[in-house]
């Protein structure tokens, strides 16, 4: 005090520090809360603009709004809304069904043994893995089950599921601590998870008003302690009232309390729980429709996009590169239920493209062949560089007798094939416009060399693929490590997911490189950093030192290496992982099998098993002992 009183630059300091003590120090828009008023906002609302937009924004914060009497409403935009419009269309489109989500029946056997196998990938609020060991608890069999499970499964209430689950099977009594509590409890096992039964129970017990029980509720959920803390006496005063016993109701409003630190609305939960159940029965009857949607709704996430693509594959649903002849803007779903990947996710190919390959098909038919589509494109519209993405794609693969490699391939005439197949399209259109027909008034197309196919040196397999990737963001036909499964089979043991999970473990696990830099420390120590992928994820891992010296040679984009290491805690308790061997994947095979073993029933055994065995072992010989254990079937 005494320093803010003098009259220097500190205490000059303080004084200024004082008046902007407690002020606001920046505004914030809420992400979904509206103010309606019955005209003119002005007249209600101090207002002012967001920034970076036109839109009014009230000068109020929610809780004065509130007070002052405004109505104020969230309205929540959910992609998920979205998803469910798209997947009825898919089911529309390719089964001639008219669906109404709003009616989907809540008591379907279908949905509910899908939320008990825990398959809830996909599904709104219920996807986590945590989510999913808890309904395969659960098992859930009402529409009840998911709404509480939705309000459970957050911090705070979370401790009280395996109580929630024992109570559903009959493992664990259920208590009341009164018997008028059942009534409001019984559909939660005896558990408080809703605000709503707080407020209900307090009207039964204490006699509360609607415009109390409210007023608790709020309480609760804003945490607001002095405002329950002053209701307390209140509450006790009634429930004395109608005979209820003393101590019991205190333990009842302590519990009451410290639910407060957790509480959540049952209407919430029910919105939330309604929209999950609607997926989860797209999911259950029309798998293919249902995730065709959610690939679109994620196609610019790429670990999103692989992370669905596996789950299409664990529910045996296939899904198909692009193909000029079946896909559509979108991904889609054709007539063997399999998802086809949709022509504007590839790089480079927009909107316009994709609807004069439509149009195309649709008045003139599918491609029959290379040249069929020259004829019938406008290649105004589909440009050579779009041409490019579409054959790095996979789109053009159903023209079997042109290969990928063959469209960059030099012809007689021009550079590449495309660039000749362009200017043939052109030229047999202008024709065609010109009216340039024959004597049986058809087109001449003899007038118009067709493009030769040029004979060109075959893609790798890995080319192929990391050319495919650079305009679809994934793999699609196929993997880089499709090449190695018996080395994953025998000799990796932990995929990249697991080993950043791991601590203090051996992991063994292989990858391809997909970056790699090179460089030196300010102390002139060499590192190297390099990314490492396999089916399901990928890990961010740095060498140095004698390590990067003796594996510097493996990091290169493109190779394919086996790795084991230890996930360690390092400094500031951060695990870091440390490599301690590198090889090349192809290699390991030879170098870490100790012997071949060949497992043969009996029954098998004869003197042509003999020969072809011989004739094996004379082709493809090597340094490995070799094996036989025979297998007695009876």
């Amino acid at each position: 005090r005494a320093l803010a009183e003098q009259d220097s630059k500190i205490g000059e300091m303080i004084q200024m520090a004082k008046k902007l003590e407690g002020s606001v120090r920046n505004t914030g828009i809420h992400a979904c809360g509206i103010i309606i008023t019955p005209d003119d906002i002005t007249n209600y609302v101090p207002v002012t603009v967001a920034k970076d937009s036109d839109m009014l924004v009230s000068q109020f914060d929610n809780s004065v709004a509130e007070d002052a009497g405004l109505l104020k409403m969230d309205f929540l935009g959910l992609k998920t809304l979205t998803i469910i419009k798209d997947a009825v269309i898919n089911v529309k489109d390719s089964k001639g069904v008219d669906l109404i989500s709003d009616e989907f029946p809540l008591e379907d056997k279908l949905t509910y043994e899908l939320f008990q196998r825990g398959e809830t990938v996909g599904i709104f609020q219920y996807e986590s893995s945590g989510m999913q060991k808890h309904l395969k608890d659960l098992k859930p069999t009402a529409f009840e089950d998911l709404i509480a499970m939705n309000a459970l499964y957050r911090p705070g209430p979370m401790q009280y599921i395996p109580d929630f689950v024992a109570r559903k099977h009959g493992v664990q009594e259920i208590k009341y601590d009164l018997s008028d509590m059942e009534e409001y409890l019984s559909e939660t096992y005896g558990i408080t998870v809703y605000q709503e039964q707080v407020m209900l129970l307090s009207q039964k017990l204490a006699n509360f008003t609607k415009g109390e029980a409210d007023m608790l509720r709020k309480a609760m959920g804003k945490k607001k302690k002095k405002l329950i803390d002053e209701m307390f006496p209140k509450f006790m005063e009634g429930c004395e009232k109608n005979g209820h016993d003393k101590e019991i109701c205190k333990k009842v409003w302590s519990d009451w309390e410290a639910f407060a630190s957790y509480a959540f609305n049952k209407s919430h939960s029910t919105c939330y729980a309604f929209i999950a159940f609607q997926t989860a029965y797209l999911k259950a009857h029309y798998p293919s429709e249902y995730m065709a949607s959610v690939l679109n709704h994620n196609k610019t996430d790429i670990s999103k996009i692989n992370f669905f693509l596996r789950e299409c594959k664990r529910m045996g649903i296939t899904v198909l590169g692009p193909d000029i002849n079946e896909s559509v803007m979108k991904f889609n779903v054709n007539e063997k239920d399999e998802i086809r990947f949709g022509l504007s996710a590839l790089k480079g190919v927009g909107e316009g493209p994709v609807n004069e390959i439509i149009r195309a098909r649709k008045e003139d038919g599918n491609f029959e062949n290379l040249f069929d589509m020259a004829h019938k494109l406008n290649f105004k519209a589909v440009n050579k560089r779009c041409l490019e993405s579409l054959v790095l794609g996979g789109a053009l693969d159903s023209f079997t007798e042109v290969t990928r490699e063959q469209y960059f391939g030099a012809t007689r005439k021009f550079s590449t094939l495309l660039e000749e197949l362009v200017r043939y399209g052109n030229a047999y259109q202008t024709m065609k416009e010109t009216s340039a027909v024959s004597l049986f008034g058809e087109t001449d197309e003899a007038l118009i060399d067709q493009p030769q196919i040029p004979e060109v040196l075959p893609w790798t397999n890995i080319d192929k693929l990391d050319k495919e990737k650079e305009v679809t963001g994934i793999y699609i036909s196929g993997h880089p490590l499709d090449d190695f499964q018996l080395e994953f089979k025998y000799f990796v043991q932990h995929t990249l997911e697991q080993a950043e999970m791991s601590k203090d473990l051996l992991v063994k696990v292989a990858g391809i490189v997909t970056s790699a830099q090179h460089g030196v420390s300010q102390r002139g120590t060499a590192y190297g950093r390099f990314t490492l992928q396999d089916y399901r994820g990928e890990l961010e891992l740095a060498l140095y030192n004698e390590h990067y010296e003796e594996w510097k040679s493996l990091l290169f984009k493109g190779n394919i290496i086996y790795l084991e290491g230890v996930n360690k805690k390092g400094w500031g308790d951060r695990y870091m992982f440390k490599v301690s061997k590198i090889k090349m994947l192809d290699t390991i095979g030879k170098q870490m099998t100790k012997s071949i073993t060949i497992k043969v029933p009996l029954d098998r055994i004869n003197e042509q098993f003999i020969e072809q065995l011989d004739g094996l072992c004379e082709e493809n010989e090597g340094s490995h002992k070799l094996k036989m254990r025979i297998l007695d079937m009876e």
